[in-house]
């Protein structure tokens, strides 16, 4: 039966291709509008390599040291102490890692032509947090951290630019006039990966600016941001509670300085609502400034369909009462013109989905802050697709289903003289 409304279906668009191409246009805009959206948050904020644990993580970006006697006060990162002293002591994270970031030059050995590019120092745990392909080789070790060797691994891009393949290990290079071993190369990271991001992953220890530190407020303010690894977001109150305990105690360590870390540690969750650890994640006015514009993206393409569909049902109301003096089943009457509808919204939803993406590459230097690098992962996850053309596929089915209903169960007589 489904199959004999379909060929009903595709003769009836036939026959009205005006109508039938405005219908798909609409739909497929409204499928674009709304996969846009959904593929910018994708990009931003859904599980990919190497961020595949986003929504286990805890991120602690911000920290505030105070003199005892509010004399002074610094807001932003938290030194190596800090970090040795109240984060990698945790024992409820499955692991915790370290992060500084910094703009360098570097270049081959023997060459005077430097090229730039964002150097990440961390630790071992980061391996174990972040989840890289390795082209080749592996990442630095415990025992390469504690030796402070100048072990690194490099992006595929950047070992091509340095040494003209992608297969370096063991070549060297020099940066502020050291040499440094390549022991790991790894695919690309999207910039949009923006805590994994980096052309170039360094132990700290090598660092003898990170490793000595600061002498201001008791060497606790620093470069230094931490992301901790749950088991599962289950975990997220004990590892605060004890994040928390971590601070006070090593409070009552320090003479004259006091630290705090705000706003943090976030979730994932709040980070899409603009948590930074700075201030508080504000979900009512994110949704005041997100919602309208994500509200009128979606709806305005769909309401406009509707009309659309409205209007073309109205001239099928004699045809419902012809059919129904000769005995059609109201439910007969009302599949049909769902199916009509659905028909619609396949090839609408299919020309949408390819549109979305056309406009998520065409514009992407103005849709993302930082021009990313897409990757089939980040770009291609059904579920995201499914629930944007589900909604527009309720829509269209209420545009069409509610009015069907309606005709369907008017008296024969009214219908065949195309009267409200």
């Amino acid at each position: 039966m489904i199959k004999l409304y379909l060929k009903q279906a595709w003769q009836l668009l036939r026959q009205n291709r005006l109508i039938t191409s405005i219908s798909i246009a609409g739909t497929a805009l409204s499928v674009a509008a709304v996969m846009l959206v959904v593929l910018i948050y994708q990009v931003n904020y859904a599980n990919y390599a190497p961020e595949n644990n986003r929504y286990r993580m805890l991120y602690v970006t911000s920290m505030s040291a105070r003199s005892a006697d509010d004399a002074g006060k610094n807001n932003g990162q938290m030194s190596l102490r800090v970090l040795r002293e109240c984060l990698y002591s945790l024992q409820t994270p499955q692991a915790v890692t370290g992060i500084a970031k910094a703009k360098q030059f570097i270049n081959k050995s023997g060459e005077r032509l430097s090229t730039s590019c964002t150097v990440l120092f961390t630790d071992q745990s980061f391996w174990r947090i972040f989840d890289f392909h390795f082209i080749s080789g592996g990442p630095f070790t415990t025992i390469d951290m504690e030796a402070k060797l100048r072990r690194v691994v490099v992006s595929a891009t950047m070992a091509r630019k340095l040494f003209g393949t992608a297969d370096t290990v063991g070549a060297t290079f020099r940066m502020n006039h050291l040499n440094y071993k390549v022991c790991g190369v790894v695919d690309d990271v999207s910039r949009s990966a923006q805590v994994a991001y980096a052309d170039v992953w360094i132990p700290y220890t090598v660092n003898t600016e990170l490793m000595s530190g600061s002498r201001s407020y008791e060497n606790t303010t620093g470069p230094f941001s931490a992301y901790l690894l749950a088991a599962s977001s289950s975990d997220f109150a004990s590892i605060r509670k004890e994040l928390q305990e971590k601070v006070n105690r090593f409070n009552g360590s320090l003479a004259e300085t006091e630290i705090d870390f705000m706003y943090s540690p976030y979730t994932q969750w709040e980070r899409i609502i603009g948590a930074n650890g700075f201030s508080e994640p504000k979900l009512q006015q994110w949704l005041l400034n997100t919602g309208g514009m994500l509200l009128f993206l979606l709806l305005l393409p769909a309401l406009n369909t509707i009309g659309i569909t409205l209007t073309q049902f109205r001239k099928r109301r004699s045809e419902i009462g012809i059919r129904k003096s000769f005995g059609a089943h109201s439910g007969i009457l009302v599949m049909q013109v769902l199916t009509e509808n659905l028909l619609i919204s396949c090839i609408g939803g299919a020309i949408g989905l390819i549109f979305s993406y056309v406009l998520l590459y065409l514009c992407r230097s103005i849709l993302f802050t930082t021009m990313p690098h897409f990757s089939f992962e980040m770009l291609l996850q059904p579920a995201t697709f499914l629930l944007a053309f589900l909604f527009i596929l309720i829509l269209n089915l209420l545009s069409a289903g509610w009015p069907a209903y309606k005709a369907a169960r008017m008296p024969i007589v009214q219908a065949l003289n195309d009267l409200e």
